[in-house]
């Protein structure tokens, strides 16, 4: 049996927090995926969610690990500071002329990267959708601010729908 990496114990138990808010009518999980990228052997985890009684704004964490951190971990050679994974977190919504993004960067704060994207689509109409790049690396001692984070998320959502 293989001892798990921390990315591994993150993404457990951020689905855990997930399905258990799931569980609970809180929210309702719409997709996930555990994804494998054999080209730069990197691996992400990506569960995508809206509120149970509201689909129209939807949010994605996303846990992402290299190489180097996978390597770092398990052969236990370099800096133990890079053992964890980077977290992405985005909300999207198929509205336009919304206030959303400022919501969001007002909830959040000034001190992460924000992408913004409008998709303009003939099939779909218009998408927005911001991401939140939190601008460091997440190690396992910080799993409890990583489930902080995601229910921040659903609060998020909830502060969205108000609107």
């Amino acid at each position: 049996m293989f001892d798990p990496t921390a990315y591994e114990n993150m993404k457990v138990v951020v689905e855990g927090a997930a399905y258990d808010m799931d569980l609970d009518g809180l929210i309702k999980v719409i997709d996930r995926k555990d994804i494998v990228d054999l080209a730069t052997l990197s691996r992400w985890y990506e569960i995508t969610y809206c509120l149970n009684h509201s689909s129209e704004i939807c949010a994605k964490l996303r846990l992402e690990a290299k190489l180097n951190q996978l390597a770092t971990e398990l052969l236990q050679v370099g800096i133990q500071k890079q053992v964890g994974s980077f977290v992405y977190l985005s909300f999207s919504w198929n509205q336009e002329e919304t206030n959303y993004f400022e919501i969001i960067k007002h909830h959040w704060g000034p001190n992460y990267i924000y992408d913004e994207r409008r998709i303009h689509s003939s099939l779909q109409g218009i998408q927005e959708e911001i991401m939140i790049n939190f601008s460091r690396f997440i190690v396992e001692e910080m799993i409890d601010d990583l489930v902080e984070m995601f229910y921040y998320s659903v609060e998020t959502l909830k502060e969205l729908n108000k609107g």
